[in-house]
């Protein structure tokens, strides 16, 4: 295999494409779906063709075939954040003593069923669609990659316990952390069996072919430019060389609303970065990782790592990126220091990997909320909805946002109109020039804080400083939920 663009460290030049997106077009690119041009119509236009756009597309179509959908996606389905991702198609067990602080208990246990449901669900859907997205359904170890690294809250447990739900989250110690895949870090975890890996840009694409087939029409290659709203009445969105008239538009687009004024203090743009090795099925079958079961591991700004069909490993995390404002472009997306954090991780946590080759690394926006939380956000006026904040988490949250922003357009009081996540943003961000060097100060604190850890050290003031920090917009995080559901 030809390595491309290599640096001094061996790890190759942060590419503007994903390995999952330049495989999965290399795969089946699909019919092409032209630029808008003109005038169009519809009974709804969706805007961003990741996870959440998508989605909301199925979602609708599957209820209402008759409805007129229209999506615009500004590059290909599945460029942005959907496509660059780690594949993993996860519950939130872990967080589930978060979840009810913030939303009172009743109401963050049944947000989290939501959630957990969905990952057998997506089973049904490619079996039903027949899709091809390297679909494995075999859970994930949360690892303690040392003594320092934080065990799961007990609140968590009482909580699963509380809810006949202790099956979704277990205890396991370093033998059996060690057994999914041998790591001589590894002194103890939980496992969930509520994960799935899939291939992100498979899945986008094949949700994309799906819709085609549906009718829906899908527009690539056509940003939005603006919104023009009437009250009560159509919407016209702009596009480059036309506009689509609708009743409802749907926002789905990402870190890249952080340019709209409307959700300017909504969230902090960030970016995540991810590297890919060859195919190493030898040097897997050392480590004796002989599962698709994905593994993480519990520091601040964690690891997560998974196999490939092919016999790669794919790592992504260690360190955050953060943009100024919406500038979703040039270092902020293509640093190398960052994908090399990520590569270190690996051999860090298993030495028997030291000077494998990687072939690809990348980096995906992320619209971060300070409770890692996602809102859907309908305007005054009724005719546009939202949703954003998905925070690196999206793949199933985004599926059950479909189902959510699918409720909301067609104005239905159930289930998911009705889920704790459903209103504004939460706690807003500092606004700019503000915001980038206090997020990038706490950042640079955990990723500090981990590596002293690593190493043995304390992790220092600094690190406990942003601690506190994010603690205090947890708290604020926990007094706004509570304020919503009263």
């Amino acid at each position: 295999m030809v390595r491309r663009g290599l640096t001094g460290s061996g790890v190759p030049e942060v590419s503007p494409r994903s390995f999952w997106l330049e495989e999965a077009l290399a795969d089946d690119s699909g019919p092409p779906c032209p630029p808008l041009r003109g005038r169009v119509t519809a009974d709804v236009c969706i805007c961003g063709g990741g996870f959440a756009g998508l989605w909301t597309a199925y979602e609708l179509t599957e209820r209402e075939p008759s409805l007129e959908v229209v999506l615009l996606e500004a590059d290909v389905c599945g460029a942005g954040g959907s496509g660059a991702n780690g594949g993993f198609f996860s519950s939130s067990w872990t967080d589930l003593a978060f979840l009810c602080r913030v939303f009172g208990e009743e109401a963050g246990v049944r947000y989290a069923i939501a959630l957990g449901d969905e990952v057998a669900a997506l089973g049904d859907w490619v079996a039903r669609h027949e899709a091809r997205i390297d679909f494995h359904h075999e859970g994930i170890l949360y690892a303690r990659a040392g003594e320092w690294q934080a065990r799961t809250d007990p609140e968590t447990f009482r909580l699963l316990a509380a809810h006949d739900l202790s099956d979704r989250l277990r205890d396991v110690d370093a033998a059996e952390a060690r057994r999914v895949a041998d790591s001589p870090r590894f002194v103890g975890g939980v496992v969930t069996p509520d994960l799935a890996t899939v291939q992100p840009a498979k899945l986008a694409r094949e949700l994309r072919r799906v819709l085609l087939e549906r009718g829906v029409r899908i527009f690539e290659g056509t940003p939005m430019r603006d919104l023009r709203t009437l009250d009560g009445g159509p919407v016209s969105v702009e596009t480059p060389a036309g506009h689509v008239v609708a009743d409802k538009v749907v926002l789905t687009i990402g870190a890249w609303a952080a340019g709209r004024p409307e959700y300017r203090r909504a969230f902090a743009v960030a970016t995540d970065f991810m590297v890919v090795t060859e195919p190493i099925p030898e040097l897997i079958e050392e480590i004796n990782w002989t599962t698709h079961r994905g593994v993480a591991d519990r520091r601040e700004l964690l690891y997560y790592l998974r196999r490939t069909d092919d016999d790669r490993i794919a790592i992504g995390g260690g360190a955050l990126g953060v943009v100024f404002g919406d500038r979703i472009r040039g270092r902020a997306v293509t640093s190398q220091r960052l994908a090399e954090v990520a590569a270190a991780g690996l051999t860090w946590l298993f030495p028997p990997l030291e000077g494998v080759r990687f072939t690809h690394a990348w980096s995906g926006p992320m619209d971060v909320t300070p409770p890692g939380l996602p809102f859907f956000h309908t305007w005054p006026q009724g005719n546009v909805c939202a949703s954003l904040g998905f925070s690196g988490h999206g793949l199933v949250p985004t599926r059950v946002g479909g189902k959510t922003l699918a409720s909301l357009v067609l104005g239905a009081d159930d289930e998911w109109s009705r889920l704790p996540v459903v209103g504004p943003p939460l706690v807003s961000v500092p606004p700019e020039p503000l915001r980038w060097p206090l997020v990038s100060a706490a950042g640079w604190a955990y990723e500090r804080g981990d590596r002293a850890a690593q190493h043995g050290r304390r992790r220092g003031i600094v690190a406990h400083v942003a601690s506190a920090a994010m603690d205090r917009y947890a708290a604020r995080a926990v007094k706004a939920g509570g304020h919503r559901l009263r």
